[in-house]
């Protein structure tokens, strides 16, 4: 059986309207903790002129090849694993974009960080990094929704969480990328694309 995210049913159409703009002149995409799969079959169903790369960690990938299978789009590539902490990850293909969803809240700075950098690094110069989810401002929430959001994945993990935009952008900068959009999102998240 199929894993469903419910967060995906609930936010892939809101991703897919923001991202028709953003990704018109890309050609091939690389996403980034995939999940189960459900964004990158909606969107590349979506956006038939892209290739979709989808990946995430070993344990991900039996139930996102449920959804690849089903989907069987010739513009979606059957699921690789990756783990944003190997050093040799980005060195693997060049991507004209690379999008990633509710991923670096549930995972440490220094993953983040490692996620951020392995993005840069692979991405083609001018081009994209499209990063959705929820994010701090200048330290504080933006919103009640994601500060109790943020205390459950504190019980969960101390050293996960939601982090500060501030933070991703130094990140970022030092990987010679720049934010160039940022759309508010339903439930108090953000797209946030940077461009080398």
């Amino acid at each position: 059986m199929k894993p469903v995210a419910e967060a995906c049913l609930r936010n892939q159409q809101p991703i897919a309207e923001v991202l028709s703009d953003i990704l018109a002149n890309a050609k091939a995409v690389l996403e980034l903790g995939s999940g189960t799969g459900q964004h990158g079959v909606y969107l590349a169903k979506c956006f038939r002129h892209l290739k979709w790369q989808l990946s995430d960690l070993a344990d991900c990938i039996p139930g996102m090849k449920l959804w690849w299978q089903e989907a069987s789009l010739d513009n979606l590539c059957e699921p690789i694993e990756l783990d944003v902490t190997c050093d040799d990850w980005a060195t693997r293909r060049d991507y004209d974009a690379v999008f990633t969803a509710n991923t670096i809240h549930f995972v440490t700075l220094a993953v983040a960080e490692a996620l951020l950098r392995g993005a840069a690094k692979t991405l083609q110069k001018g081009g994209l990094l499209c990063i959705y989810g929820p994010f701090n401002e200048n330290g504080c929430y933006t919103g009640d929704g994601n500060r109790q959001f943020d205390q459950w994945l504190k019980a969960i993990d101390p050293e996960i969480g939601i982090k500060d935009i501030e933070w991703v952008e130094d990140v970022l900068r030092q990987c010679g990328m720049v934010l160039v959009s940022r759309r508010q999102m339903p439930a108090n998240n953000l797209m946030l694309v940077f461009q080398h």
